[in-house]
Order: structure tokens, then sequence, then C-alpha cells
């Protein structure tokens, strides 16, 4: 029998609600801007995974998008720009908070929490997916986490799941190299490298979406995707593993950006020196959490430096793609200063 269906909605409906047949179903709804995060969808979010933890009525969580286009496309960036062009540092960093207690709760969620990744999913639209239990692609998945581009760094819990990306058939054998692959220059993946990385768990047509979506409110996620998984075609990134590993297992920034000038021309050189760090600490941490509270004290920093608004400029704003960065290369960046602030943490609104 099916349960009474229960839906609700945000005043400006950019995210969508219903708990029906044993699951809790969040569609993001803001398909005119790819489904890109903002500080109250969040809150949404948040509000609707705490209602849902201890319900009785409802099973798992399934999260899916009203664009074709896009699962997500990130977090609205540029309305964390405005807050600290405006001097409200506390209030952007206040934005990021949210977000990553967010990431954390999905990343520790005690019930079956499923993300149908289609399309365009990157940044923050990572953050609420590939921390779920349940990931799923299709061949249209595109991937990435492209911050270094905009004066930021690859943040939402990347510091822990990046450096752990593995080849498939070896896991538990991590590659710190295809991960900082993955962070430095903001490469994109598709459905097949993401099943492939371990970054999701299932790859599906993509006219099937939204049957499979379907399926898991009547059948429940593993009946759903046993039926609808199909195997995933050859990675383009397994083919490449020993290059990118022998560019990107140097033991130094600057031998990396020396290796591969091609992939990190025109990223910020302080957010590749934070990121480079930051990957480095994520690696070596054992708790999610703990990446995401260091991942919070660093974004603290960064948004009030000056790459951060110039690259969000640059490339949302004016878009002319010319920022004027602080540093002309990694050299010129004061590692220790990063380092030091990488040795603290901020705690998440939990």
């Amino acid at each position: 029998m099916t349960e009474t269906t229960t839906t609700t909605s945000t005043t400006a409906q950019h995210v969508l609600t219903e708990v029906r047949n044993g699951t809790g179903h969040i569609v993001l709804n803001r398909p005119r801007q790819l489904n890109a995060l903002t500080a109250q969808m969040y809150r949404d979010l948040r509000a609707a995974l705490d209602g849902w933890r201890d319900d009785d009525a409802v099973r798992h969580v399934l999260v899916t998008s009203a664009s074709p286009k896009a699962f997500c496309a990130g977090g609205d960036i540029r309305e964390v720009r405005d807050a600290v062009l405006a001097g409200r540092i506390e209030d952007a960093t206040q934005v990021f908070a949210t977000e990553y207690a967010l990431d954390c709760l999905i990343a520790t969620y005690p019930k079956p929490y499923v993300a149908l990744m289609n399309g365009i999913c990157m940044g923050g639209g990572m953050g609420i997916s590939v921390h779920g239990s349940h990931r799923v692609v299709g061949s249209s998945t595109l991937m990435a986490m492209p911050e270094t581009k905009i004066g930021f760094f690859p943040d939402i819990g990347a510091s822990w799941f990046l450096p752990r990306v593995s080849r498939p058939r070896r896991r538990g054998e991590p590659s710190p190299a295809v991960g900082r692959w993955l962070g430095l220059g903001g490469q994109r993946i598709g459905g097949a490298d993401a099943v492939a990385l371990g970054l999701a768990d299932a790859l599906v047509a993509d006219e099937d979406f939204e049957a499979l979506a379907q399926a898991v409110v009547e059948e429940g996620p593993e009946a759903a995707l046993a039926r609808f998984a199909r195997e995933p075609e050859s990675s383009p990134v397994v083919e490449r593993w020993a290059q990118i590993e022998d560019r990107y297992g140097a033991e130094t920034l600057e031998e990396i950006a020396a290796a591969a000038p091609d992939d990190l021309a025109g990223m910020s050189p302080s957010s590749l020196v934070r990121t480079f760090e930051l990957l480095e600490r994520g690696a070596a941490d054992d708790d999610v959490r703990s990446c995401l509270e260091r991942e919070l004290r660093l974004a603290a920093d960064t948004i009030a430096r000056p790459d951060f608004a110039e690259g969000v400029r640059a490339v949302l704003v004016d878009k002319d793609n010319a920022p004027a960065w602080e540093h002309r290369s990694v050299a010129e960046v004061d590692v220790d200063a990063v380092r030091a602030v990488l040795g603290e943490k901020l705690p998440l609104p939990l």
C-alpha cells in the first residue's frame, strides 16, 4: 500500500520535498541557474534531512533535479562574493559553514541517501551527492571541482574524497596523484570516470533517470538500481592513469607545475598552493568532519584574499576570463602562511 503523500516547498520553490511510500524525495528546482545552491537552499535541504532523520515514515532519501541539463552546477558563489565586497566576511563565512554542515550531515546520514547526478555536477553539487550512500551517474554526467580557476579551492569535503580516489578493482589503494590532477586543474570527468574512481556507485542510461527515480520510490534503492544499472563504458581517466601519476605524483607543487603547465595555466597561484597543501592534510586525516572543519578555516582565509573576488569577477561576473592574480607563480606564494591556516579548524554548526 502506498502511504499518504505529503508535499512541502520553500517560498521560492527552489527546494521541493515530498514523502511518498517511505521515500523522502528532494527536488532541486532552480533550473535557470542550473540549481546553483544559495544559502537558503542549504538551509532548506538541512531542514528536510533533519526532519526525516528520525521519522519512521521515511526509509530512504532521494535527491533529483528539475533540470535536464544539470543536477547542480555548484554553490552560488556570486552571492558570497557580494558579501565579501560589502565587507561582510563573517556572513560569507557563515554561508560556507552552513554548506559544509549539510555535507557532513549527508556523509554521516543514518538512512540510504540516493543522489541522481544527471548532467552537470560540480563544486557544491558534488558536496550534496558524492557524500551519499548511493551515487548514480549517467553517460552525460559531467563532474568537476573547478575552484582554482576562481581564486578558491576544492572544498565541500574534497580534501576527504579526492585523495582517496582509486582504480577499479584496486579499492583501498588510493591515488593522491590522481586526486591532485582533479583538484589542481579542475579536470572534468564523465560518468564512467566517476564510477571508475569511486566517486559514484552506478551508471544508468540518461533516458532512464526518470524511471529510476520512480522505481526508487516504488521498490527502494537496491531493487531499483539492480534493474537499471548498466556496465559503464571504458574510463578515459583510467586509460591515462600512468601518465597522470607520473606528472602529479611529484613531491612538490613546483615540480607538478613544471610537468603539467597546460593543465594549470590560468589558475590562481595562491589557490594552487592552498589546494596542494589542503589535499596533503586531507590524505592524512581519518574523518570527513575534520576535513570539512579545516576547509572552513581555509575558506574564511581565502575569501578575504584578493584572488577570490577577482577570480569570481573574471569567470562569473564580467566573464572576460582575464583575472589579475595576486601572484605570478606558485613560487611567490607564502607556503608557511598557508600551512599555518591549515593547522587550524573552525567548528561546523551541527
